[in-house]
């Protein structure tokens, strides 16, 4: 939980972030949190009732790529929000078009929503302030299940930014070999 105080004679604001320091309720909080995304999962035999679920983390997952285009230059076009379903079957939750995407910006935009990760495991630990099984504290855990889930890249985040880091490696091992000749 974050508690916003204010000092009466500065007038300045200071956050305080409470989580629970006890291993126990600290694991218990993460046993939860393990069965909600579970839960979430399980939803995929039900097409409608997962999108309806996930949609949250979808809008930030596709907005992340959206935000990654546009820093790098990928010039993004085309922004897709709403779920559609594939000619050759399956459903695409969100997508994200772009004009220029190339080998050195694919790194940055495929992979993106990792982002997510560490902003649903600090959301998280907020969840362990309030007791397991309060309001507050499933609230919390349910943004964090959104955020672990929508962070990790699809696929076709993968493959796109496959390349890239392929090519990375590649003039970092080149770049190493031509640091060695140079020093020796």
């Amino acid at each position: 939980m974050m508690l916003f105080s204010t000092d009466s004679s500065t007038k300045t604001r200071f956050i305080t972030a409470h989580v629970a320091t006890d291993h126990v309720t600290l694991a218990t909080h993460a046993l939860l949190l393990l069965l909600a995304i579970a839960a979430l999962l399980a939803l995929r035999r039900w097409p409608w009732a997962f999108m309806l679920s996930i949609w949250p983390g979808t809008v930030a997952h596709e907005l992340l790529h959206y935000t990654a285009g546009l820093l790098t230059g990928a010039r993004p076009v085309a922004l897709n929000l709403l779920p559609r379903r594939r000619l050759e079957g399956g459903w695409v939750l969100g997508s994200v078009a772009f004009a220029r995407l190339r080998w050195w910006n694919s790194v940055p935009v495929g992979l993106a929503p990792l982002a997510l990760m560490p902003a649903g495991g600090w959301v998280f630990l907020q969840s362990t302030e309030w007791p397991l099984l309060s309001a507050e504290s499933a609230g919390w855990k349910l943004v964090a299940v959104q955020c672990l889930v929508a962070g990790w890249p699809s696929p076709k985040d993968w493959a796109h930014a496959i390349v890239g880091l392929m090519v990375l490696a590649a003039l970092s091992v080149g770049g190493y070999l031509l640091w060695l000749k140079l020093i020796t």
